[in-house]
């Protein structure tokens, strides 16, 4: 039984190893076309820097929650997209798939259906072969344009021949066009956010914001998507709304380079210019998006010189309800930012200042998790907290360092 559970393996493949993401401009395909010599199968060799390749972080919601899948030997599941549109085009590869296993009289064994549980999250509009998506990527690389509003840019890199720019765009799923791309972009959510799901595109209150790069170059302009976000609208009584970042990604390749802030920052502020919102709150932040998000925050309240009137760590909780109402962050962010802010006055952790204000957090740590912590013994509820304290702490100090 060892011995074919050993030859069963060698049929396995970690499905996030094995699926290949491919954003293709016009210069990649027609190179990747060029090298084929007439031959329908595409190349998947050989990308250059007209072709960016990531792979998922998750592949679970596709291929169960082992992220493996049974039956193939070189093995690549091929997502090929074009950058900006996201005109898609999606084959499988392998070198050899197994048709039953000789040694193996107890188990039927059998390959994993892997077509079915990808084309069921991708869009209906997939195209059927290289061939005709190649057209696709050449038309779209010179015509497409995003949908929605254009509602912000902010600069990139320039040279002499080329110039990129990156531009936010704001659509919601009553217009045609931005539902359909949006079908063809929600994959990525699977792909790259821990938990999540597709959202109900029938429910008006969501707002869909794209990052795109635009790069002018030889007198022509192309996009390709960078990251979005989909922000959902809640009513707060009695007449004004209150949005709630819902999915917030940056597709890899364009990781580090300041979008997801640029994106965050435009929310932000759009909310702040709109008096029908009353604050922006975040769905089941990620410790990196939290990160992101308290650097932001933080630059944003400095150079307001929202802290101005802070002296101490003691600090009225009318003092909180009014900065978090003046900058429409979630009371569960301001007072975040106040204790970075308390902490980044603070001279020294001997001072009776740094002890004021370990009083400050760790009351507020002890009522946010008080039905777990009344469960504890004494020592240990003493013991949780100044944990709890050590870690507020450091990431404090870290987004700090930062700014």
């Amino acid at each position: 039984m060892d011995s074919e559970l050993a030859a069963a393996s060698q049929w396995a493949t970690e499905s996030n190893a094995a699926v290949f993401i491919r954003l293709k401009t016009e210069s990649g395909v027609v190179q990747a076309m060029d090298s084929e010599e007439g031959d329908e199968e595409e190349n998947e060799e050989g990308e250059g820097a007209d072709v960016i390749e990531f792979h998922p972080e998750f592949t679970y919601p596709i291929y169960g929650e082992h992220e493996r899948i049974f039956g193939y030997k070189g093995l690549s599941i091929n997502l090929n997209y074009a950058a900006g549109s996201l005109a898609t085009y999606f084959n499988i590869k392998y070198t050899k798939r197994i048709e039953q296993m000789e040694s193996t009289s107890t188990v039927a064994l059998k390959a994993d259906d892997i077509d079915t549980p990808m084309r069921q999250i991708l869009a209906d509009s997939v195209c059927a072969t290289q061939s005709e998506f190649a057209q696709q990527v050449v038309h779209d690389t010179r015509v497409f344009r995003p949908s929605g509003r254009k509602v912000h840019e902010y600069a990139g890199r320039s040279s002499q021949t080329e110039q990129l720019r990156y531009e936010i765009y704001s659509s919601s799923f009553n217009d045609t066009e931005s539902a359909k791309y949006h079908e063809r972009m929600q994959a990525f959510v699977l792909f790259f956010i821990e938990g999540a799901q597709f959202i109900d595109t029938s429910d008006e209150r969501w707002h869909v914001y794209t990052v795109f790069e635009r790069l002018d170059m030889n007198g022509q302009t192309s996009y390709s998507l960078v990251g979005f976000s989909t922000v959902y609208n809640f009513y707060c009584w009695p007449d004004r709304k209150r949005a709630r970042i819902s999915q917030f990604l940056v597709l890899p390749p364009f990781q580090g380079q300041g979008h997801g802030s640029a994106l965050y920052s435009y929310i932000h502020a759009m909310v702040l210019g709109n008096s029908d919102y009353a604050d922006l709150s975040v769905e089941d932040p990620s410790e990196a998006f939290d990160d992101m998000r308290d650097r932001n925050d933080m630059r944003y309240l400095l150079k307001h010189n929202a802290f101005a009137h802070i002296k101490g760590a003691r600090v009225e909780q009318s003092a909180i309800s009014e900065l978090q109402h003046t900058h429409k962050l979630s009371r569960r962010q301001m007072t975040r930012c106040i204790e970075m802010a308390l902490l980044k006055m603070i001279k020294s952790v001997k001072s009776q200042e740094f002890g004021e204000f370990r009083l400050f957090v760790k009351r507020r740590i002890y009522a946010q998790n008080m039905d777990l912590l009344q469960a504890l013994d004494p020592d240990e509820r003493k013991h949780k907290v100044a944990e709890s304290f050590a870690s507020v702490v450091d990431g404090y100090r870290r987004v700090l360092s930062l700014l």
